[in-house]
């Protein structure tokens, strides 16, 4: 959509691209990551390792329904609105609980998965204080990096939880 919109990768923000006329297709996007979420909280179900278990899955969930109001924000917008990312701090909080949460059983299921999980979890900590210093000019780029971490991680956990193609297949 960047290339077909000629937009910047770097200094466009995530909300700016549903204000293209593919505006929609952003937004089906998010509300099918969204459901990724609720379908991957659903696939965690009946693999308990730990007490944090539940409540990783619960927060996968949140992240998920805010994701699906992210969708409708950015499609609420007006034209050139600023503070137009206000939402996505919830999302990225709900999703750095929920990694959080989801460690120590990840770790228990295999070292790999922990070792996996543990990286996205790092690099995702690592990004937010750096959120502070982005200059405005590459706050696309910085949300696009942040999406790359958020997208490895649920799909990399997606993986790893199915029983036929997880990495902890033998």
């Amino acid at each position: 959509m960047l290339v077909i919109s000629d937009l910047n990768a770097a200094s466009t923000p995530i909300s700016a691209m549903a204000q293209t006329p593919l505006g929609a297709l952003n937004s089906l996007g998010i509300v099918m990551f969204g459901t990724a979420h609720l379908a991957l909280a659903k696939a965690m179900h009946g693999k308990d390792h730990g007490q944090l278990w539940p409540i990783a899955r619960t927060l996968l969930c949140a992240s998920g329904v805010v994701l699906f109001y992210v969708a409708y924000y950015f499609e609420s917008l007006e034209p050139f609105a600023t503070d137009t990312n206000d939402p996505l701090w919830m999302v990225a909080s709900l999703t750095g609980l929920a990694m959080g949460a989801a460690q120590p059983g990840l770790s228990r299921r295999s070292p790999r998965t922990g070792l996996f999980s543990t990286i996205c979890l790092g690099l995702w900590l690592w990004l937010v204080p750096l959120a502070f210093f982005v200059n405005a000019s590459w706050i696309g780029a910085y949300e696009r990096l942040v999406g790359i971490i958020y997208l490895t991680w649920v799909g990399g956990i997606a993986i790893a939880i199915d029983q036929r193609t997880g990495f902890d297949r033998h």
